[in-house]
């Protein structure tokens, strides 16, 4: 039997027998989930700081790639200039060394490194989050690990458990990180569009300067 006594928790709602209702310690609430489903979660107080700067951190961090990107470098002319070296040789002598990977240039391997800082922060942060919204008061919070999809997922995710205990409130974070995913892939297109017209066009050289039999 539920008492003052009892602590807060979901118990066999007396009213109904196959549902449980949640007590608050003092009185039953409005809360009632079915017996055998989950449990509603508690509804927070009006004003609960349901952001907080770890959320806004991990929407924008996508940001840093859609930047970086611009800084990668490709050397297609010294690419196409070993792909000489092997055409010319013939068969005496030692092979021309080529070596696929120094077409990219310090930017690349500087977005590589800064990719993989940013996607273990990101799984920092989220962590982080979680903890702070279970500090909160919010039951079952989004789990951290979705993190591993990205940051959009975990975001989404968050953004809709944590509207369902404190609407209209909550989606601010996921409009922000569909932005900016929005704006990072067509930073990527309009990148990847520059520098592949760049390559066919080197590439095209390359095939006009080769004898033709």
């Amino acid at each position: 039997m539920v008492s003052n006594t009892t602590p807060p928790g979901w118990y066999p709602d007396p009213w109904n027998s196959s549902a449980q209702r949640f007590w608050d310690g003092g009185q039953w609430t409005d809360h009632v989930a079915a017996r055998n489903g989950a449990a509603e979660r508690p509804r927070l107080a009006d004003g609960a700081p349901i952001y907080g700067l770890l959320i806004w951190l991990i929407a924008a961090l996508p940001v840093i790639s859609g930047v970086l990107v611009w800084f990668i470098r490709i050397d297609f002319a010294g690419y196409i200039d070993q792909l000489r070296r092997l055409e010319s040789w013939d068969g005496t002598g030692p092979m021309p060394a080529f070596d696929p990977f120094s077409m990219f240039g310090p930017g690349y391997w500087v977005n590589m490194v800064v990719s993989i800082v940013l996607y273990a922060a990101l799984i920092v942060l989220a962590a982080l989050d979680r903890r702070r919204l279970l500090a909160l008061g919010v039951e079952r919070p989004f789990h951290w690990a979705w993190a591993f999809l990205g940051s959009i997922v975990y975001v989404i995710g968050r953004s809709v458990i944590v509207r369902r205990v404190a609407a209209p409130r909550g989606l601010a974070p996921m409009w922000v990180a569909i932005g900016v995913t929005v704006a990072v892939i067509i930073s990527s297109v309009v990148w990847s569009a520059i520098y592949s017209a760049q390559m066919l066009n080197q590439l095209g050289d390359l095939v006009n300067t080769l004898p033709t039999t």
